[in-house]
């Protein structure tokens, strides 16, 4: 083969070799880009508890709640990390504070992956002109039975996720079975529901 020839023989080469990473940058980087790190993960400014609820539930249960809560449908890869007396932490599950005991338990970081989409996600969601109570009925079957109900009217069947005000008193409320409207001290709303 004659010089030429072998110059042309490398260029195609070369192209294909520059086609075939471009295609691969292609299929690989976005999947990697959905994922998302938490380092020191906290809840309500406050180290997040290992456990979703004292003592129980505790790994992949609260960093799947975690991740939920940040549009993520489930924890990739997470790790416990012992802070014991250095630090408080919180539970996303209750809200409890384990206050620096020796056996508290926070997660070192926590990886996030598969994006929600956002039809799937209702921020402060509303009904029929006030925000959504927490309750299913007037002070009774509150949180996901609410939740659920609200998601089964807006054509999905369950909540994923649901977090509700971290007090009450933010706004009226209105309660989706009964359409009682709350505007005490007392009314508690949604912050955010996640359907599926």
């Amino acid at each position: 083969m004659s010089w030429t020839g072998r110059k042309q023989t490398m260029r195609s080469l070369f192209a294909t070799l520059i086609a075939v990473t471009t295609l691969l940058s292609w299929t690989v980087t976005p999947a990697i880009a959905q994922d998302k790190t938490f380092n020191a993960p906290l809840y309500r400014d406050t180290r997040l508890d290992w456990c979703l609820t004292w003592g129980s539930n505790c790994g992949r249960a609260a960093a799947d709640n975690f991740c939920n809560r940040h549009r993520f449908e489930r924890a990739l890869v997470f790790r416990a990390e012992v802070v014991g007396t250095s630090q408080p932490t919180r539970l996303i599950g209750t809200n409890q504070v384990c206050n620096r005991q020796a056996f508290c338990t926070a997660f070192a970081y926590i990886t996030c992956t598969e994006p929600i989409p956002r039809s799937r996600i209702f921020a402060n969601p509303i009904w029929k002109g006030h925000r959504l109570d927490v309750c299913l009925q007037w002070g009774a079957n509150c949180g996901k039975p609410a939740a659920d109900a609200f998601c089964r009217s807006k054509g999905f069947s369950t909540a994923q996720h649901a977090e509700s005000d971290p007090e009450p008193g933010y706004a009226s409320t209105r309660v989706i079975s009964s359409d009682q409207v709350c505007t005490g001290p007392n009314c508690t709303g949604f912050q955010q529901i996640v359907c599926r």
